[in-house]
Parts: structure tokens; sequence; C-alpha cells
């Protein structure tokens, strides 16, 4: 083991915290990649000179560096659902409130698949309680068997 590499390294051959196996980090070894980051403080400028000239392409890339990308949200939606009923009852009245316009479909769609997910997530439960209602009531019959 090198001289450099050995200083750099635990008794265990592991590398201690802060040392480095590749220091000067990993090559770049696509010529093209290589170039551009030579130039590329020029290529900067010189996109930047180009927008200010009126480059409407230079100017989308130096605006899409600079702000983020606007994404729409959605208003928040009131809806006078109980939060115990029935899922059915549920479904119902989020179908009603976009029927009648006070919720978007987008989000009643969201809505409604949430509620499926939900109504998943409650019959895993259901399941989970019967069978291990089964198991108890099974249990002592096993025992007499033997």
């Amino acid at each position: 083991m090198p001289e450099s590499t050995s200083k750099a390294r635990d008794k265990m051959g592991r590398w201690k915290p802060g040392a480095s196996g590749n220091p000067t980090g990993r090559p770049v070894s696509n010529p093209a990649r290589q170039l551009l980051l030579e130039k590329s403080e020029e290529l900067v400028g010189k996109a930047i000179e180009r927008a200010l000239e009126g480059d409407v392409a230079a100017l989308n890339v130096c605006l899409s560096r600079i702000l983020p990308q606007y994404r729409p949200q959605q208003a928040p939606v009131m809806l006078d659902v109980p939060v115990d009923g029935d899922l059915v009852e549920i479904g119902r009245k989020i179908i009603n409130a976009t029927t009648e316009g006070s919720c978007p479909p987008d989000v009643a769609a969201q809505l409604l698949q949430g509620l499926g997910t939900l109504a998943r997530v409650e019959e895993l439960a259901e399941l989970k309680e019967r069978l291990a209602a089964l198991e108890l009531a099974l249990k002592p019959k096993r025992g007499l068997e033997k």
C-alpha cells in the first residue's frame, strides 16, 4: 500500500474521516463536457448578454435558472362531511358538492381516491381482527385434541 494511502487509512484499512481515496475527484471523461466546463464563465456571460439584447431563447434559459417553475395550487375546499360517517355517505357528499359546483372535479377525484384507500385500510383492519378472533377461538380446541 502506498505511503499516502496508508496515512489516510486506519488500522482496519478503512478511510479516516475527511480522507478520500480520490482527493482530486472524479475525472471528466466526456471531452465536450470538459470543454463546456472550461468555458462555463464565458458561456454564462454570453447567455446573459444575448438575453439582455432580446434573444428570447437566451432569456428563457436565464429566467429558468433564476425563477422556480410555476406550479398551480388548488385552493382549499370546505366540505360538510361527517368524520365518523359511513364511507358511502361521505362519497355521495363529495359527488353532490362536485355537481353543485362547490368542489372542483379534480379535487373530488382525489378525495374519492383517498376514500377508496381508507376503505381498503379499514377492510384490512377488520380482517386482521377477525383472523385474530378465529385463531383465539381455535387455540383451546387444538389443546384438547392432543
